[in-house]
């Protein structure tokens, strides 16, 4: 099987989470050594135990075809999106542990998309002042033609979708359950709404209930998908402050609305300011610095580091050592010169180990 039908395989696989997936492809170093080891290896590298190894085997002997498998999805209106495929969107790769899969239902071309994307979370308790600002908020990122990212909650990610859809604008909302299921059932209607109009997306194959941990999970891709995140209103353990971490350690902004200080719905956010996220007391103030992502350019590369980088150039993706022994380089200094150029953020470390410049979309994590 080639590289896409292998993710078409196991991220449908019953019972396999994608947490889990990603683990197994960490220690096996690709998912294609993953899909062609023994039963006694998965045993043995720590991810899963005997009975579930059984179960996974079960799989791979019986799955029905990669094109079946697809042409099931696709008969009801989902879309797979594979890690490395030219649809696959770029912002996910600087995560440091990317979805293999991506499962969408809408517009998959608003998750690609050169335009300006922001993520507007907050609780799911807002107050009158919350709801007033969320909608503000979203509603002038639509007319500016900015993509509006949020997860479908109750509280300040309904809003801000309902805003921009209001005035025909794009929205993309991250599901922490299968794409077939509209969490919570009381926002069926805008589930709806935003299947028409604009893209669903998970991470968690068809069918897959709601789980607690899903929602941290969630608010990484919600972060990543966004060249900024905006709490509008946020208790002092709501899951924003969890997207705005995320997007923090992305390099992304964090903007936050200063609220009351007598509030509760706001001591989350009021933190945030205290700990250096941007006050946003106006939406324009979002577009003042740029209005729309712009094309990646090269990188400056200091002297020392051009051998390493304009080989990994060559050759990526691949790990230091493969990339040491193809250039003819030091294994020394090529390990001293990607950790470098990572902390720098010139290339993207992989998962599997490998490494790639930042200017390429992250790699299925195959055999070379």
């Amino acid at each position: 099987m080639n590289d896409t039908d292998l993710v078409i395989v196991w991220s449908l696989c019953p019972g396999l989470a994608p947490s889990t997936l990603r683990r197994f492809v960490r220690a096996f170093g690709s998912l294609q050594r993953f899909h062609n080891a023994r039963v006694t290896e998965w045993v043995e590298s720590g991810v899963v135990d005997e009975r579930q190894a059984s179960r996974l085997d079960a799989w791979r002997k019986g799955t029905p075809p990669p094109e079946r498998l697809k042409a099931q999805l696709e008969s009801r209106g989902i879309v797979l999106l594979a890690l490395g495929s030219d649809a696959y969107p770029e912002r996910l790769c600087a995560l440091p542990d990317p979805p293999l899969a991506l499962f969408v239902r809408g517009r998959k071309e608003l998750l690609a998309s050169e335009r300006a994307a922001f993520a507007v979370v907050g609780t799911r308790r807002m107050t009158a002042y919350g709801m007033e600002a969320a909608r503000w908020i979203a509603g002038e990122m639509s007319r500016r033609q900015a993509v509006v990212v949020s997860g479908l909650a109750l509280g300040i990610d309904a809003t801000a979708h309902a805003a921009a859809l209001e005035i025909g604008g794009d929205t993309v909302a991250v599901l922490g359950c299968g794409i077939d299921r509209c969490y919570p059932p009381s926002h069926r209607h805008l589930y709806e709404a935003i299947v028409s109009a604009g893209a669903l997306v998970s991470e968690y194959p068809p069918g897959t209930p709601v789980r607690k941990h899903h929602f941290p999970e969630r608010n990484r891709l919600i972060a990543a998908l966004s060249e900024a995140v905006i709490v509008v209103q946020a208790g002092d353990k709501s899951g924003a402050l969890i997207t705005a971490q995320h997007a923090a350690d992305l390099g992304r902004d964090v903007y936050a609305v200063p609220g009351p200080i007598t509030s509760r719905a706001s001591r989350g956010v009021n933190r945030l300011l205290f700990d250096g996220a941007i006050p946003l007391v106006d939406p324009a103030d979002l577009f003042a610095q740029a209005t729309a992502p712009q094309p990646m350019s090269q990188p400056k590369i200091p002297a020392h580091l051009e051998r390493c980088y304009h080989a990994l150039e060559q050759h990526q993706p691949i790990r230091a050592g493969e990339l040491a022994e193809a250039a003819g380089l030091d294994l020394g200094y090529v390990f001293g010169a990607l950790l470098e150029m990572e902390l720098a953020r010139i290339v993207v470390r992989h998962p599997d180990g490998t490494f790639h410049t930042r200017a390429m979309p992250s790699p299925v994590q195959m055999d070379q």
